[in-house]
């Protein structure tokens, strides 16, 4: 039961009665722990680390938990890829128990579970075990400890290593000890322990500390932690109950009560569930004051060495993620059409961007030219190259290149093309449900079969095999009333409307499929970039 307290009448009376508690706790709290068998800060170097696979380990500087330098761990290209280092059994006996501690850091894109693991040999084979793990936020700290790790009895060649649960991101890792049974506390895997409030696992005068600091200070803002009492109130009370804590009395810290978020809004985003064609306005087709940049890059695969841009919304910011747009070019065309000056869709994009018609996104202009490639089987290259090289260097949802994080980033990745590109883009969907939803084919057709019905059941037989529910693909297609496409696509389009896989309605909140028809308008860049400018807003809402 937790303690009853008396009430002090004020903070400065509080902070009276901490004082002369003060001076014998922080003399204890230096005292260097006797029993630690290894301590390593990589202030005067990596010792024994090296690298698990082909990555890059070095003393750095760049990121530090404590001193001067902490161990860099880059070039991943697996979970399983980090830093070891290899355990003296003349120090670190089999059948043994230790305890466990090492700071790491997340430097990859969004949160991944680090992992401290170790391996050994038994009669020749090697054999793998997790001794603590925990999610940590990009762009943080955190501690990795284990309070009573046992090496096993018959283990030969012990190493200690760090890996992640998944993905391939970087990472630092510092102040790595290895002590006695019951030296260093259990990691605490919520991150969110009453009463640590710096995430050391340890809650000491630091701790108290920082909740004074917050207390004095109110732009600081109130860690969860610090509200010990469980009240949902961070005050007086809860340094009272943190003082008989380090104190040595009986206490119990309470967690406060789960404020509960609320219920998922919808996306604000004001759908018009039957859009017509407009163009963009003639500013939009300027240079603007706020204007993304293009990339030329090149990469090697399955169709040889080929090329392709990337557009990079103005301000682009490697923390932030992005949604992503693949769009392909037409027949006799290649991967600089779209940002060439026959087109010049980057400077509708920035004047969207800018204005406020688009969210900030990424835009990549591939091409289906080179190798073995052609417009319907660009799927294969895209899934194989594209998709992991382009996202393993920009910065988008998909937590790694790996192929699951790409599906599980799948909302946040949009495909489409003109003419031959539309019909790349019937064959992406036909073929990458799993890594795309939103699809957008301008003036072409799917070249699946040799009727409408064909290429629609072409489609739905795509749709079934994934097992995607309806509100989980989005198509958004467009082409002009005279465009040579346009005998070829609207029938298509109207055998697509039988199936129930398809809710007929621009509103994607409510349905998934739409086709929009421009009067009078032809197969020309100049009149299908409007369509893009048109339909990309409502992309990525759902």
């Amino acid at each position: 039961m937790k303690k009853s307290l008396r009430v002090v009448a004020s903070f400065a009376t509080c902070l009276s009665l901490c004082a002369s508690f003060f001076a014998d706790k922080v003399v204890k709290d230096d005292v260097v722990h006797a029993q630690e068998n290894y301590n390593c800060s990589f202030d005067s170097g990596i010792g024994d680390w090296s690298g698990r696979g082909s990555v890059e380990v070095k003393q750095s500087a760049d990121n530090v938990y404590s001193g001067s330098a902490s161990l860099s761990v880059s070039g991943r290209t697996d979970n399983w890829n980090g830093c070891q280092l290899p355990l003296d059994t003349a120090t670190f006996s089999p059948g043994s128990t230790y305890s466990f501690y090492s700071a790491v850091y997340n430097a990859g894109r969004s949160e991944a579970e680090m992992m401290m693991s170790f391996q050994y040999d038994v009669d020749g084979e090697t054999k793998y075990d997790h001794i603590t793990s925990k999610t940590v936020s990009s762009g943080n700290w955190a501690i990795l400890s284990s309070s009573a790790y046992t090496i096993p009895a018959n283990a030969e060649n012990p190493v200690l290593y760090f890996e992640t649960a998944k993905g391939s991101a970087s990472f630092f890792i510092d102040d790595v000890k290895i002590g006695s049974k019951g030296e260093f506390m259990d990691t605490i895997i919520t991150g969110e322990s009453m009463g640590d409030l710096n995430n050391d696992n340890m809650i000491n005068i630091s701790d108290f500390i920082i909740m004074k600091n917050h207390m004095i200070d109110s732009k600081l803002g109130v860690p969860r932690q610090a509200d010990v009492t469980g009240d949902g109130n961070f005050d007086i009370h809860d340094l009272l109950l943190f003082f008989e804590y380090l104190n040595g009395n009986p206490v119990e810290f309470k967690e406060p009560p789960v404020v509960e978020p609320p219920a998922d809004e919808k996306d604000d985003f004001e759908y018009n569930s039957a859009v017509s064609y407009k163009s963009a306005p003639d500013s939009y087709l300027k240079p603007c004051s706020q204007s993304g940049k293009v990339i030329k890059e090149s990469y090697s695969g399955i169709n040889g060495n080929k090329s392709l841009n990337v557009y990079l919304p103005y301000g682009y910011d490697e923390s932030q993620k992005y949604d992503i747009f693949y769009l392909m070019h037409g027949g006799g065309e290649n991967e600089n059409t779209i940002f060439g000056s026959d087109v010049e869709l980057d400077l509708i994009l920035d004047n969207m961007i800018m204005n406020g018609d688009l969210e900030p996104m990424i835009v990549v202009t591939p091409t289906f030219n080179g190798g073995n490639c052609t417009a319907q089987n660009f799927y294969n290259e895209l899934r194989k190259d594209v998709i992991p090289f382009v996202e393993g260097k920009y910065s988008t949802y998909a937590e790694s290149t790996s192929e699951a994080d790409i599906a599980a980033s799948r909302k946040h990745r949009a495909y489409g093309g003109f003419s031959m590109g539309a019909v790349s883009t019937w064959a992406v969907m036909a073929n990458c449900l799993d890594l795309v939803a939103y699809y957008m084919p301008l003036s072409g057709d799917h070249w699946s079969g040799n009727s409408a019905d064909d290429k629609a059941k072409s489609i739905v037989n795509a749709i079934e095999k994934s097992g995607y529910e309806k509100d989980e693909y989005f198509i958004f297609a467009a082409t002009g009333s005279e465009d040579i496409a346009y005998p070829n696509i609207a029938p298509q389009i109207e055998a697509m409307k039988k199936y129930s896989h398809f809710t007929y309605t621009a509103d994607f909140s409510q349905g998934n499929f739409y086709f929009l028809v421009a009067p009078g308008l032809t197969h020309w860049w100049g009149y299908v970039r409007h369509y893009v400018y048109d339909a990309l807003p409502y992309f990525f809402h759902e």
